[in-house]
């Protein structure tokens, strides 16, 4: 019944893409009304100018957070640190790809984190590890069976990452917790939803980045969701 909801929304979705597509691409009048225009080839030869082509800029699939003045900011690698930590996220992913089980992954996880315990960069493998692991494999389990209390317990983990590196993901964070709803203590996620959100909503807004991308936009939205969360259940208790 899933597979096929699922196969529901994927065809209104591209359906509606197809829509688009037809009514502000393939307009045949359109078409014709420009034909009498000047073409841009000749446009550009009178005014002396290049086309502007419209770049796509393709947003990272998540964004890690770094404190201030973080000598880590644009993952530059920890001197006389071999090989280099930040990748070694994505090479255990790579090393346990098309594996149905995520144990593995998830032990190799635990033992990169482990190994580098202590040191200034480990919020950023925290970060890593956890969006990793949440995203491509605890959330998909998760969703087919949200009563497994070992996926539970991994996603546990995990959340505990970010919370320990501070994260300001505050969208994962906040699928975190409504999955942990049944398994971490009320006053928990209440303290955990209350933190990340003060953290998120006194950032300042230097860029548009912050505001203007998928990524700044969610951020703010989810923030203000986990203080509901976080004050419904502070309240409950």
């Amino acid at each position: 019944m899933k597979k096929i909801y699922r196969t529901d929304i994927f065809l209104i979705a591209l359906g509606l893409a197809t829509l688009v597509v037809q009514r502000f691409f393939l307009n045949p009048e359109e078409a014709d009304a420009e034909s009498h225009m000047y073409t841009q080839s000749q446009l550009r030869a009178e005014v002396g100018q290049e086309p502007v082509r419209a770049e796509v800029v393709r947003e990272p699939e998540w964004s890690l957070t770094f404190p201030a003045g973080s000598a880590y900011q644009d993952l530059t690698p920890p001197q006389g640190v071999m090989p280099n930590p930040f990748q070694e996220v994505q090479r255990i992913a790579k090393a346990n790809e098309g594996e149905n089980n995520y144990a593995g992954k998830d032990t190799d996880m635990r033992q990169l984190l482990l190994a580098h315990a202590g040191k200034d960069y480990l919020f950023v493998l925290q970060q890593q590890a956890a969006n990793e692991m949440l995203r491509h494999e605890l959330f998909q389990h998760y969703y087919q069976d949200p009563t497994q209390p070992n996926v539970l317990e991994v996603i546990g983990f995990y959340t505990e990452q970010l919370v320990e590196a501070k994260s300001e993901d505050a969208k994962l964070m906040y699928m975190c917790l409504r999955a942990l709803k049944e398994h971490w203590p009320a006053q928990k996620i209440s303290q955990v939803a209350l933190a990340t959100a003060a953290r998120v909503q006194a950032r300042k807004i230097h860029s548009a980045e912050d505001t203007a991308t998928v990524t700044g936009y969610h951020r703010q939205v989810y923030a203000r969701e986990l203080k509901k969360l976080g004050h419904k259940l502070k309240n409950r208790a």
